[in-house]
């Protein structure tokens, strides 16, 4: 029982190779809304059974975590496909609560910790969803000079890619900090570690962004996002710098 206990939060806290279970299950999903569920819930049974049935975590499953974190951290650097590199993502970040439970996090704020991520995850699936919609392809590369074309969408995959990689103000911002701070006072070899993947995340954000903005825009024109949809994403992402502040009160 104990070890169907590891295994099943191996595969929601995502765990290599587990990891590949959600990216399977999340690039066969086409529906966007499905697509937002799954990120939503499939860390939250991990987050539980980490809780009430996985006694003191080994070191050895925590380096595992961490290797885990750092090896989808630097695919998602290679890959092209907006789809693809959310599922990559995702499964990064998911894999530090391991080292954020290890080292003092509480339970409640653990599920913020893995919220932090899923939500703007979410919404960035969203954005591509519009994307797919207009161009049948979320390709960065193929798709190019989006910035040029249509430059409310551009406007919001910037600020939604800001929150994902945890820049300053955003939930992920004030989780991966909270994460470095209870780990670097124990073991500092592993906070520099999660600093890494936080620095892999970033790298990997930005070279899509600029594959995707960048450059000679597609010959096919395409309407921009109407200025309601405009509101309501930028409603959302507002929300979410509320939610960081408030989670820099709780975690700092």
């Amino acid at each position: 029982m104990q070890n169907l206990s590891w295994i099943v939060a191996a595969l929601f806290l995502p765990l290599f190779p587990l990891g590949m279970v959600f990216n399977a299950l999340f690039q066969r999903v086409r529906i966007v809304w499905l697509r937002v569920a799954l990120l939503l819930a499939w860390p939250l049974p991990g987050v539980w059974i980490l809780q009430t049935a996985v006694p003191v975590i080994p070191d050895w499953v925590i380096y595992w975590a961490l290797f885990s974190a750092v090896l989808y951290g630097f695919r998602a650097v290679v890959v092209k496909e907006f789809g693809v590199w959310i599922g990559f993502l995702a499964t990064s970040t998911w894999a530090l609560n391991w080292i954020a439970l290890e080292f003092g996090v509480k339970f409640d704020e653990l599920m913020l910790h893995a919220l932090a991520f899923s939500l703007p995850l979410s919404l960035l699936t969203i954005l591509v969803a519009e994307l797919e919609s207009r161009y049948e392809s979320a390709y960065a590369g193929i798709i190019s000079g989006l910035a040029q074309a249509q430059p409310r969408l551009s406007g919001l995959f910037v600020i939604a890619m800001l929150a994902v990689i945890g820049s300053p103000l955003f939930p992920a911002f004030f989780s991966m900090l909270d994460t470095i701070t209870h780990t670097v006072t124990v073991l500092p070899a592993l906070a520099v570690g999660v600093a890494t993947v936080w620095l892999l995340w970033s790298w990997s954000g930005i070279r899509l962004l600029q594959d995707l903005l960048v450059g000679t825009a597609t010959s096919v024109p395409h309407k921009d996002v109407s200025y309601g949809l405009t509101m309501t994403y930028g409603s959302s992402l507002v929300v979410m710098i509320i939610g960081g502040l408030y989670l820099s009160r709780v975690l700092l």
